[in-house]
């Protein structure tokens, strides 16, 4: 409300004041003072108050102090026409203090000239100078002064006068450089309408002196209000300012033509002008002409020089835009490569570089640790709370240990789905190594709350040193894996260094994996197989192939010592492919012998599994020895690779639709049994020789077996239990309704031409 009170009292006395100097009153006197003080005090709140800049604030202050001046003079006029009724044309204040206003006015053109001439080509604007000069002198000399020296020396009489017609002079060349130069961007509206006033003001004035000379000026007159446009003019500026919003511009390269047609058609009219209101002064006619050619070819050349100089620039601000885009993309490239994409931490790639870096670069005496960190169950993890809680757990891990790390001056790294290793440089690194494992299971031992699930996480840990166990870096990780993996065998939460032992341990799976290699599958392998009875009566049921290696026909080496290796290396492929083509052999030996079909199961390995051919092959071996295929049984493990395998189960159905029995062997000890019966297309479980152990004491084995039983009943499936040494586990397992079972107590596992004669030929 107050704000529209005072807009529509300032509109009053602009329309009062119009009144005033078309009628040529006294009003004038009174409303001139009042519009000049309420535009400084306009322009010193815009640019003073609320200006930020500090330059630019300096540049208020000259502006303010410029119609300040103004208002000052109005001001003492009034009071001696009003008040004192004498004649301001005799005061000095009134005569001379105006030219205050020019001098303001021209310092803020030299303030402004010191940002616009970054911006310009100092060439380019030299010459636009030169000629705008050069244009006004002649056309001041020929028609404000006359071609007559008497009237320079009359105002050569006045310095004041002189000295503000000169500045009015420096001031119109200069808003005529600066509205005609060369730009890439217009200038912004406030910017234009204080050189807009500026110019209104010097034309006003150079009039004014024209009058002042050759006519009388009366007061209160159009010329007057012409000065207040002027300055009203600038004023309004403030308000382009505050609703400014920048928006910025692209650049480009400056067209050569660019903002110079409009500054040719003004100094054109120069000559022109000569010609047409003063045809006897051919000489002056004949000058501006020349200087124009002159300025022609000049600027010609200026603004070819501002065109490959800009584009140049141009050019080098592309080069150096895409050298940027190239050094951030390359950066990204390089933190894609060098980071894990879930935890955040370095990647195993930079991991084994800054590893191989800081063994090049070890002193004499310093140590290198590597710590081999690794999650336990963490496929069990992602099963029962899913992916998502999986990994923001296992990021929660990477950040509780990083910051232990951090505190030893360690690197640390995911080298694994669920590995991390760490590096620690020091000269008792050894040491230290072992007391941050420590810390890193204490941690890791407390509950991880991840989405309203409280997590509690096992590790198992393993340290090689550099350089007293290995002096390579692949064998100092290797060596860090084999310690955590014995650090495993002892159970969760381990840590175990590296020494000679656990070596020699690496070293026999070394040497048993080129036994493998090089064992004669026929001449070293023989299956043995063990009895399954119907637990109800004894009574035979079936058989399970197990193999046996005898190396080279001498010495015996047990199963769990090369079935692992076997694994590992991937042998177990070519060697299940024997087990299955001589079980089936003898399975179809037998029945020619007692014409009796006898169920004989065989264990399969995941990786047999994931074989393109497996069940192919596995029905030619039926087909080849005509055996049936409900007569035949696989048996498989509980692995993560046959639950996250796709594949896998889409096997597993294929050989189920063919008739053959699937079978889980160490049925309860994993952990997702329940998934397999729920998932896999079973039809028999095998209880584990661990649960069978204690059966008749333990009541979470008992409480175990007679679940799973529960369950196999209600999908169908039958039930066997392996391991069965006792009477009492017996007597137990019927009693919970076990379907069959397999173990000592009926007989251990046999070759073939035994257990033909210990229970076929009965």
């Amino acid at each position: 409300m107050k704000r529209k009170v005072l807009l529509s009292t300032v509109v009053l006395i602009y329309i009062l004041y119009i009144y005033a100097i078309s009628t040529n009153t006294w009003i004038g006197d009174v409303l001139s003072p009042i519009i000049m003080l309420l535009i400084s005090g306009y322009v010193f709140y815009g640019y003073v108050i609320r200006q930020k800049v500090r330059k630019l604030k300096w540049y208020g202050w000259i502006l303010t102090g410029a119609f300040f001046s103004w208002f000052i003079c109005d001001f003492v006029w009034g009071i001696q026409t009003l008040v004192l009724h004498t004649n301001p044309e005799e005061c000095f204040i009134t005569v001379y203090g105006y030219s205050i206003t020019n001098l303001f006015l021209f310092v803020s053109i030299l303030f402004s000239s010191y940002f616009d001439m970054k911006r310009m080509n100092k060439i380019q604007a030299l010459l636009d100078s030169i000629i705008v000069a050069l244009c006004i002198t002649v056309l001041l000399w020929l028609f404000v002064f006359e071609e007559r020296s008497e009237t320079i020396l009359v105002l050569l009489s006045d310095p004041i006068s002189v000295a503000s017609l000169m500045l009015d002079v420096i001031i119109y060349v200069w808003i005529n450089v600066w509205a005609f130069a060369t730009r890439i961007t217009k200038p912004p509206v406030f910017h234009r309408l204080i050189v807009l006033g500026g110019l209104i003001f010097v034309i006003t004035d150079l009039i004014y002196y024209y009058m002042y000379f050759y006519s009388d000026y009366e007061p209160n007159s159009w010329i007057d209000g012409a000065y207040v446009l002027a300055f009203s003019v600038i004023a309004s500026s403030v308000y382009a300012k505050e609703k400014l919003k920048i928006v910025p511009e692209p650049e480009k390269i400056p067209d050569k033509e660019f903002g110079k047609m409009g500054f040719d058609t003004l100094i054109l009219l120069a000559p022109i002008a000569v010609f047409i209101f003063k045809r006897n002064q051919i000489p002056y006619f004949l000058l501006l002409v020349v200087a124009l050619l002159i300025y022609y070819v000049l600027i010609n050349y200026t603004q070819k020089s501002i065109f490959r100089e800009r584009l140049l620039e141009l050019e080098k601000k592309n080069v150096s835009e895409l050298e940027k885009k190239v050094e951030e993309r390359t950066e990204e490239i390089f933190r894609i490569l060098n980071t894990d994409f879930i935890t955040g931490l370095y990647s195993r790639r930079y991991f084994e570089s800054k590893l191989s870096e800081k063994i090049a670069n070890i002193r004499k005496y310093e140590k290198i640790a590597l710590i081999y960190i690794d999650q336990n169950k963490s496929r069990a993890i992602k099963y029962l709370y899913g992916k998502d809680i999986a990994e923001k757990l296992l990021k929660s891990i990477a950040e509780a240990v990083s910051q232990i790390v951090f505190s030893c001056n360690g690197i640390i790294a995911a080298y694994g789905d669920d590995v991390f290793v760490i590096i620690i440089k020091n000269y008792d690194a050894d040491s230290v190594a072992e007391k941050l494992a420590e810390r890193i299971i204490g941690r890791c031992n407390e509950l991880f709350y991840i989405d309203n699930h409280a997590i509690r996480v096992t590790l198992n840990i393993g340290i090689s040193c550099y350089p007293q166990d290995t002096s390579d870096a692949n064998d100092l990780i290797k060596n860090a894996d084999v310690a955590m993996m014995q650090a495993r065998v002892k159970g969760y939460n381990q840590i175990q260094s590296y020494n000679e032992k656990i070596g020699n341990i690496s070293y026999s799976r070394h040497r048993m994996e080129l036994k493998l290699k090089k064992a004669v599958y026929d001449k070293e392998f023989q299956l043995y197989y063990q009895p399954q009875v119907y637990c109800s009566d004894g009574s035979l049921c079936g058989f399970e192939a197990l193999i046996r290696w005898q190396e080279s026909g001498k010495n015996f080496i047990a199963p769990l010592d090369f079935i692992p290796v076997a694994e590992e290396t991937g042998i177990i492929v070519p060697l299940g492919y024997w087990i299955m083509e001589n079980a089936a052999r003898q399975q179809a030996a037998w029945k020619a012998e007692t014409g009796k079909d006898i169920r004989i199961s065989i264990n399969v390995s995941s990786k047999q599994l994931v074989e393109v051919d497996f069940v192919k092959r596995l029905r030619d071996t039926l087909e080849k020895n005509k055996v049936l295929p409900e007569m035949f049984e696989i048996e498989i493990t509980e692995s993560q690779q046959i639950e996250n395998s796709i594949n896998i189960q889409e096997t597993l159905s294929e050989i189920n639709k063919l008739g053959i029995s699937i079978a889980i062997d160490d049925f309860g000890t994993g952990y997702s049994s329940l998934y397999y019966l729920k998932n896999i297309p079973t039809g028999r479980i095998k209880i584990a020789k661990e649960l069978i152990d204690n059966i008749e004491n333990d009541v979470y084995s008992h409480a175990i077996v007679k679940m799973a039983v529960s369950i196999a009943k209600v999908k169908g499936i039958k039930v066997i239990a392996e391991g069965v040494e006792t009477k009492e586990q017996l007597e137990c397992l019927q009693e919970l309704n076990c379907d069959e079972i397999q173990g000592y107590y009926y007989s251990r596992p046999f070759p073939a031409e035994e257990i033909k004669k210990l229970w076929l030929d009965k």
